[in-house]
């Protein structure tokens, strides 16, 4: 018994070592999960930021609509290739380009607001979701 778990543990110290070069490429290494994760939480600024937008006006409250459904939209491709990472499969290229379709309408909406009043508010959210889109390209160069 006592030479069966050394066995045991170095056949599970070989299966490791052989899975993890697939493992590795699908999880991304150091620099790929930071960019992961810093396009998560840009995001989610950027989110808390809009919410922060006074909409007085209706074209102000248009704007701001239009770009939390961006937002959100990003929040559900990232949650798709986060699920699809998670169980070992290959994350859908599909939902990359709804990251930056969803980035591209929130940037949009939050060039369409004209409100001097708001412009400290609107310019901190812009230049967040201009970082979440640096993010997504580190995203796209680091994790192949």
């Amino acid at each position: 018994m006592v030479r069966i778990v050394p066995a045991a543990f170095s056949l599970f110290i070989a299966v490791c070592a052989a899975a993890a070069p697939m493992q590795r490429r699908q999880t991304g290494d150091l620099d790929c999960n930071l960019a992961r994760l810093k396009i998560i939480f840009d995001v989610a600024g950027t989110q808390q930021l809009v919410s922060q937008i006074n909409a007085t006006d209706l074209d102000t409250a248009s704007a701001v609509a239009v770009a939390q459904t961006g937002l959100q939209s990003v929040n559900s491709a990232i949650q798709v290739i986060l699920a699809a990472i998670f169980s070992g499969q290959t994350a859908p290229a599909s939902f990359r380009d709804q990251v930056e379709a969803g980035l591209n309408l929130a940037k949009f909406a939050l060039g369409n607001i004209t409100d001097p009043s708001l412009n400290s508010t609107v310019t901190a959210a812009q230049t967040r979701l201009l970082t979440a889109g640096a993010d997504g390209d580190m995203v796209v160069a680091a994790c192949k």
